[in-house]
C-alpha cells in the first residue's frame, strides 16, 4: 500500500497536497451536501452518550466492588466455651495485636483445650493463620471481598482481577483496528455493545471469582474496542470543523458515568445489585442494530458504491437536504488495501509521528491512572470525591472546544499538560497536613489530565488517513501495559507524576501540527 504523503487516492481519484482543483469531487463535498451537522449527525453523536457512560461505569465500579472491608479470623471456638462473649471480648482473648494496638487480621491464637478461666488468667501465645474463615464487621455491605473471601493469602486475587481487566483493554485495542477494517465500523461497534450487555450486566450472576475475572477481561475488550471504533465512525460522518466539538461532547459523558458509580455505590451496598442496576441500561443498546449507520467512507474503500450512496441519501433525507444526482453519479469507489502497522512503519514521517504519539499516550495514561491511585492515599470521602472530581472535568472539556479552535490542537494540549505538570510537581512538596491545598492540586491535575486525553483523541484521529486511523488509535495498547504495572504496584509518588507530565510536555515540542490546509488531511 502506498503510504507516501506526496499523494493519496480517495474515491478512485488521486490528490496531491498542492492540488487545488475544486472541480474534482471529494468526500467532504458529499458530507456538506448531505448536511454538515444536521439532525442525522447530531443523532449519531447522541448515540455515543449511553455507551460512554456505561464504559466509565463498568471501568470504575470495581472501586466499590473490590474495596477492602474490615475482617478478622473466625475464632468462634471460644464461644463454645463461653457463648455470651461480646465481639470485643472475643477478639481480645483470641487475636494478637499489632504494634499500633489494632488486632491482626490474618493471624489468630491457636485453640486450646482449656477452661475459660485458665484462658483469661494465662492468656494465649501461639499464633497461626486463620483456619475457619473470617468474621466481617460490616455485614450490611457485601462486596466480592467478603463473598469470595479475598483476604489474607487471597488478597492478591483483587489485583489479578484488575490486571485481567486492563489486559482486556490491551487486547481490545489490538483487535479493533482489524475488525474495523475487515467487517466495518458498524459491526465492530455492535460486537462491543454485545460484550457490554453480556459481560457487563452478566457479571451480577457470576458463580465464583474465576468467572468474575474472565468477565472483567471481556468488559475491558468492550471498553477499548468501543472507544476506538466509535471515534472512527463519528469522525468519518463529520467534516473537520465539527469533529472536535463532537468528540469533546461525547467524552463529557464519561464524567456522568463516574457520578453514576458514586451515586449508586452510596445507596446500594450489594455488589451484585450494583452490576444489575448500573448495567440495566444495556437493554437500550439493542436498538442500535437498527438506528446506527455504517461509515460511507469505509463502504467506499471496500468498493460498495451502492450501499455508500444509500447511507448518504439516508443522511440527507434526515437532514432535509438533497444530494444532487450528478454528484452521486460522479462518485467513484475503488477498493483500498487494508492498512496495517507496517503501513505506518514504512513511511518515515508517519513512523516518527507514531513514535511521539505512543510515548505521549503512554505518559498521559501513566499520569492519569497514577493520579487516581494517589487520590486514594488522601483522606477524602470516596463517594464525594467520585462526584466532585468528574463534574469538575465537564467544564474543562467544554473549554477545550473553544481552545482547540482558537489556539489549535498543539497549543491546547501543551497548556493542559503544563497544568498537570505544575499540579503534580507542586503536590510533591506540599505537606499532607495542608489538606485543602493538596486536594486543590489533585483536582487541578485531574481536570488537566481529562482535558489532555480528550484533546489527544482529537489530535490523533486528525493526523492519520482513514485507512491507517484505526491502527494509529491502537497506540493505546502501549498505555494498557503501563496500567497493568500500575495495578500491581499499588503505590504512587507525586514526584513521579510530575516527571511523567514534564516529559510529555517536552515531547510536545516534536509533536507535528495537523496540516488542515493540505488536501491530504482534508479528505482523510
Amino acid at each position: 500500500m502506498d503510504t507516501s504523503l506526496s499523494s493519496v487516492r480517495v474515491s478512485g481519484v488521486r490528490f496531491s497536497p498542492g492540488e487545488t482543483n475544486r472541480d474534482v469531487l471529494t468526500y467532504t463535498d458529499l458530507l456538506q451536501e448531505a448536511g454538515e451537522f444536521g439532525t442525522f449527525q447530531r443523532r449519531l453523536v447522541a448515540l455515543t452518550f449511553l455507551p460512554n457512560t456505561l464504559s466509565a461505569y463498568f471501568m470504575f465500579v470495581r472501586v466499590f466492588v473490590l474495596r477492602q472491608v474490615p475482617h478478622y479470623c473466625n475464632t468462634s471456638w471460644l464461644l463454645a466455651i463461653r457463648p455470651n462473649l461480646t465481639i470485643s471480648e472475643l477478639f481480645t482473648l483470641t487475636l494478637p495485636k499489632k504494634a499500633d494496638g489494632s488486632f491482626e487480621q490474618c493471624l489468630m491464637y491457636s485453640p486450646v483445650q482449656w477452661d475459660f478461666d485458665s484462658i483469661v488468667k494465662y492468656g494465649l501465645n501461639e499464633t497461626q493463620p486463620c483456619q475457619n474463615g473470617w468474621i466481617y464487621i460490616n455485614k450490611q455491605e457485601l462486596t466480592t471481598v467478603n463473598e469470595f473471601n479475598l483476604v489474607c493469602d487471597k488478597a492478591s486475587e483483587r489485583f489479578i482481577s484488575m490486571s485481567s481487566f486492563v489486559i482486556g483493554l490491551l487486547f481490545g485495542s489490538l483487535i479493533t483496528g482489524t475488525l474495523c477494517d475487515r467487517i466495518g465500523r458498524y459491526k465492530t461497534i455492535l460486537i462491543m455493545l454485545m460484550l457490554f450487555a453480556v459481560f457487563g450486566f452478566g457479571t451480577a450472576f457470576v458463580p465464583n471469582f474465576t468467572v468474575y475475572k474472565i468477565f472483567q477481561f471481556a468488559i475491558g475488550v468492550a471498553i477499548s474496542g468501543y472507544a476506538i471504533s466509535s471515534v472512527c465512525l463519528v469522525t468519518e460522518w463529520l467534516v473537520l470543523s465539527r469533529r472536535a466539538p463532537a468528540i469533546i461532547l461525547a467524552h463529557s459523558f464519561y464524567a456522568f458515568g463516574l457520578v453514576m458509580v458514586s451515586f449508586l455505590g452510596y445507596f446500594i451496598p450489594h455488589w451484585r445489585l450494583l452490576y444489575l442496576v448500573g448495567g440495566f441500561p444495556v437493554i437500550f443498546l439493542i436498538s442500535y442494530i437498527w438506528i446506527l449507520p455504517e461509515s460511507p467512507r469505509w463502504l467506499m474503500m471496500r468498493g460498495r458504491k451502492e450501499k455508500a450512496k444509500f447511507v448518504l441519501r439516508m443522511a440527507a433525507l434526515v437532514n432535509k437536504r438533497t444530494i444532487p444526482y450528478n454528484l452521486l453519479k460522479e462518485l467513484s469507489c475503488e477498493e483500498v488495501p487494508y492498512g496495517t502497522v507496517l503501513s505506518i512503519l514504512q513511511n518515515r514521517k508517519l513512523r516518527k509521528m507514531t513514535m511521539v504519539l505512543v510515548y505521549v499516550w503512554f505518559s498521559i495514561s501513566c499520569c492519569y491512572f497514577s493520579l487516581s491511585s494517589y487520590m486514594k492515599k488522601v483522606k477524602m470521602n470516596p463517594y464525594g470525591s467520585h462526584i466532585a472530581f468528574p463534574m469538575a472535568e465537564v467544564p474543562s472539556r467544554f473549554l477545550c472546544v473553544v481552545l482547540v479552535e482558537k489556539l489549535g490542537r498543539k497549543t491546547t494540549l501543551s497548556i493542559t499538560l503544563y497544568v498537570v505538570g505544575f499540579a503534580c510537581l507542586t503536590s510533591a512538596f506540599i505537606s499532607k497536613d495542608l489538606f485543602s491545598i493538596d486536594v486543590t492540586l489533585i483536582l487541578m491535575g485531574n481536570i488537566g489530565m481529562a482535558a489532555a486525553i480528550t484533546v489527544s483523541f482529537i489530535y490523533s484521529v486528525e493526523l492519520y488517513p482513514s485507512t491507517l486511523r484505526k491502527w494509529q488509535s491502537e497506540k493505546v495498547s502501549s498505555r494498557r501495559l503501563r496500567e497493568i504495572s500500575w495495578d500491581s504496584s499499588r503505590e504512587t509518588d507525586a514526584s513521579m507524576l510530575s516527571t511523567q507530565s514534564c516529559w510529555v510536555v517536552c515531547g510536545i515540542r516534536y509533536w507535528p501540527k495537523p496540516s488542515f490546509c493540505q488536501t491530504w488531511f482534508s479528505i482523510s
